[in-house]
């Protein structure tokens, strides 16, 4: 039996993986969380060969769990199950080791296909994953066709973390849960590629989403 993890924050995505790996036979879900902060800790105890993830956890960037789990466990498949392919997500994944990267709306011979791919030690990337990268000039834009990808609250998040906001900060200012501000900090980071504050502020400015900040000439 292939002993698969799930991580997953959708409980009816991850009911749908559980009955088309229960319908198919030979695997085995032995754990599932909607936490990327329980996924190392759940990957150590079980030892699974596989682990099907999601990129934008409720508290946590998926690259950053994929990051972890190789280090724990560097034999388990890790194949990417996502929403939305992103320019720089494909290859953040890739480069923190992930194996497969597929998108959730696929059909499900699809993620089968994936699932033997990986497990058989091939990297797998799914034909609407490759269109979406193609579509896109090196998997990366710059500037302002960058900001356009980004909803007006994602643009909103992104002038305030150029300003320094804390995630904190951001909720009070906007009436939402520190939870949601951080899921939005983590969807502008899988959006762009980018992988923390400062590089958010850097984007910030270049695309003129905020201006440089002020140089005191006596300096």
């Amino acid at each position: 039996m292939i002993k698969v993890v799930v991580a997953e924050d959708h409980a009816l995505v991850r009911l749908g993986i559980s009955m088309l790996l229960a319908a198919n036979g030979g695997f085995e879900l032995v754990a599932e969380t909607a936490l990327g902060s329980e996924v190392e800790v759940l990957v150590a105890f079980h030892s699974p060969d596989l682990l099907l993830l999601d990129l934008a956890l409720s508290d946590s960037s998926g690259i950053e769990v994929t990051r972890k789990v190789k280090k724990v466990a560097p034999d388990t498949k890790v194949l990417i199950v996502t929403g939305n392919v992103y320019p720089g997500s494909v290859a953040n994944a890739f480069a923190a080791g992930a194996d497969g990267f597929v998108l959730k709306h696929e059909q499900g011979s699809e993620l089968l296909e994936a699932i033997q791919a990986v497990l058989a030690g091939r990297r797998y990337i799914s034909q609407q994953v490759s269109r979406g990268l193609d579509s896109t000039a090196n998997g990366r834009p710059t500037g302002q066709g960058m900001s356009q990808s980004l909803t007006q609250r994602e643009q909103q998040i992104v002038r305030m973390i150029a300003k320094g906001g804390s995630n904190q900060e951001i909720a009070d200012a906007l009436h939402i849960s520190v939870l949601t501000a951080r899921k939005h900090r983590q969807n502008v980071m899988l959006k762009l590629g980018l992988h923390n504050g400062a590089e958010i502020a850097a984007y910030a400015i270049q695309s003129g989403l905020a201006e440089a900040p002020d140089v005191d000439s006596n300096l």
